[in-house]
């Protein structure tokens, strides 16, 4: 299924939270996020993170999606910030859900997050560079057994 890209609306930026007031939101309430599984020549891409949650591990491109911004307007822009490539949406899937113990400013209660996953087809890579949230990118074949359950799941669903 290929779905329009839709331009990023200055209604869309009405996502940017302050540092602090984002840190009390996170402490309140489940998130809305979008994660992308990139996918070029068989292989999907995954980040190590250098942030909680999961860091140090391999996660999928992604995070919160903002106020008026449509899947497709976010799953593009996460590409681009986090991984700098861009992509033509093949598919969604979820809903998901996430509780992590870890969360990122000091927060003691946690994270809760409710996703929605895109299959993104990539098809030039030699753009690729990862952001200063991560600390590695690198393309598989194969679902590792020790990722998360969540992201083991999405790569179930879109098919590898």
């Amino acid at each position: 299924m290929r779905l329009p890209y839709l331009p990023l609306t200055m209604s869309a930026m009405k996502g940017f939270i302050p540092p602090e007031k984002y840190k009390e939101i996170l402490d309140l309430i489940a998130i809305p996020c979008l994660d992308v599984v990139a996918r070029h020549q068989g292989k999907f891409l995954l980040i190590k993170r250098e942030n909680e949650p999961e860091k140090g591990r391999w996660g999928l491109p992604g995070g919160r999606i903002f106020k008026s911004e449509t899947f497709v307007q976010a799953a593009n822009r996460k590409l681009k910030e986090e991984a700098n490539l861009t992509g033509t949406i093949v598919k969604i899937t979820g809903p998901y859900e996430t509780f992590f113990t870890e969360a990122p400013f000091g927060i003691t209660s946690g994270v809760h997050s409710v996703n929605v996953a895109v299959l993104m087809d990539v098809e030039d890579i030699t753009p690729l560079r990862f952001d200063k949230n991560h600390s590695g990118a690198q393309w598989f074949s194969a679902i590792g057994p020790d990722w998360h359950p969540y992201v083991r799941q999405v790569l179930r669903d879109c098919g590898f």
